[in-house]
């Protein structure tokens, strides 16, 4: 399995390319502001072919360069029907108070959806012949979705893209609009407590984590309630 990485944007967001090798079909994962050109970059450089674009999420940090992405490639954007008008609302998942650095980023331009938009719904899906196992994780947004994989390594059971549901020694803020701390605690205790401790964690901002780092290091995984989360 192949799987480029980059951080973009004012938030850092992690943007991946993932395909079963170079010269094939791959996918692009959360395409966030400034993502076009590292991805032309690794396209290139691997010989690779974009089938599929791929938001954990909806929030702009992750999907403002999908749209341009889509059109580029001729992919359509799969995202799950909750977030998915954060695509043409940005503001209503990341505040008011976002406006002048929305206006910055975007250049007074609205927000559209890309030409074809597929609902991310569970529990499998084959994207650029990968097969992920799809988990709803609502919590940092009511459409936040973890996607697995196998992968080659034997030291790993499997990946998961975890987008802003789990970082490395934190979660996703439940303070934006939209976001719901019960809905969070439950997604922590029972999708990704549930993961086993081997499967490697790529974040949507940060560096790559594990479950079982996680289950012993992160406090929020520790017994998760909605009361904890007045500490983010």
């Amino acid at each position: 399995m192949l799987i480029a990485s980059f951080a973009v944007g004012p938030w850092q967001s992690n943007c991946y390319v993932v395909a079963d090798a170079p010269g094939g079909d791959c996918l692009v994962l959360d395409p966030g502001p400034g993502a076009l050109a590292p991805v032309r970059q690794v396209l290139r450089e691997q010989q690779l072919r974009v089938t599929a674009v791929v938001a954990t999420h909806g929030h702009l940090d992750h999907v403002m360069d999908a749209d341009a992405l889509c059109r580029e490639v001729g992919a359509p954007l799969w995202i799950h029907p909750a977030d998915r008008h954060l695509l043409t609302d940005p503001l209503a998942g990341i505040g008011p108070a976002a406006a002048p650095l929305l206006q910055q980023l975007t250049g007074g331009r609205p927000m559209v959806e890309p030409p074809e938009v597929l609902d991310l719904v569970g529990p499998t899906v084959e994207l650029a012949g990968t097969t992920f196992t799809l988990a709803e994780a609502p919590g940092h947004t009511a459409g936040c979705v973890l996607l697995r994989a196998d992968h080659p390594d034997p030291a790993v059971s499997g990946v998961v893209f975890s987008g802003d549901v789990l970082f490395a020694g934190s979660v996703g803020r439940v303070d934006l609009p939209g976001s719901d701390p019960a809905a969070m605690a439950r997604t922590l205790a029972e999708v990704v407590l549930t993961l086993d401790d081997d499967v490697a964690v790529l974040p949507g901002h940060g560096s790559q984590t594990s479950i079982g780092r996680e289950r012993a290091a992160n406090p929020f995984l520790q017994q998760p309630t909605p009361s904890q989360f007045g500490a983010l």
